[in-house]
């Protein structure tokens, strides 16, 4: 018998990434800007959908998809992990299903996810499934960009940085700019490993997120770079749901 085929859709800030799922098994992904793209390159009928969205085009899906069985990750999804959060309906849709992706993926252990995209978030979920909380913080291209919009003189070196050679010590205001954005980055992600491990014994630290191979080789911690965690939960979620 064919397994079910789920799509997994996760709308960002910029680009839509999407992924075709046989059971627990990823066959094929794409990117695209549109939504339509997505039936275009799918068809129609003959899978499960799952939506995730953090710029607040649920209508449009709900346009587009209605003939589709689909369903939208909100708070009001059932979901496998508990969120042991002050403020569950404030959450992420993307933390969480990044959460349940490390869930899934590492049971029965403390796992710290690092989702190193437009903000930089730390997430912990415990040993037992439940979502305990984390921090955001800017990402690099923020960091680098609020540096020249909040003084006069300061350059935007967000587009050409990895031109620019990374030191300790800066010898032009470029180089300076670079160290205070990216090695400040590197130095933040293992202060954080650090601090979590203190709280969580035994922690297993996942990489995910569109900026994640620049850091990947920087982080002197031991990890586990998934640059399909978020992805991998959504489709935890969908068939959790069926």
């Amino acid at each position: 018998m064919r397994k079910r085929t789920n799509v997994v859709v996760d709308i960002g800030n910029s680009k839509i990434k999407s992924a075709l799922f046989e059971g627990d098994e990823l066959k094929s992904k794409i990117q695209t800007y549109r939504l339509q793209d997505l039936l275009d390159h799918y068809g129609f009928g003959s899978h499960q959908w799952i939506f995730s969205s953090v710029n607040n085009s649920n209508q449009e899906i709900t346009e587009i998809f209605n003939q589709e069985s689909h369903l939208i990750l909100s708070r009001e999804t059932p979901l496998p992990i508990v969120l042991n959060y002050d403020t569950p309906e404030t959450l992420g849709v993307d933390r969480v299903a990044a959460a349940v992706g490390g869930s899934y993926n590492y049971p029965e252990k403390n796992v710290l996810i690092i989702d190193a995209g437009t903000c930089i978030t730390y997430d912990v979920v415990s040993k037992v499934g439940a979502f305990e909380g984390g921090v955001i913080a800017p990402g690099l291209q923020m960091r680098m960009k609020s540096m020249n919009h909040y003084t006069k003189r300061l350059p935007d070196i967000s587009e050409d940085w990895s031109q620019i050679m990374l030191k300790n010590l800066g010898k032009s205001t470029r180089e300076c700019l670079l160290a205070g954005s990216f090695a400040a980055i590197v130095h933040e992600m293992n202060g954080f490993i650090d601090q979590f491990k203190k709280e969580y014994p035994e922690l297993v630290v996942i990489l995910t997120g569109g900026d994640a191979n620049y850091f990947e080789s920087k982080v002197k911690a031991p990890i586990f770079a998934d640059f399909d965690l978020v992805l991998r939960g959504l489709n935890r979620i969908l068939n959790h749901n069926q």
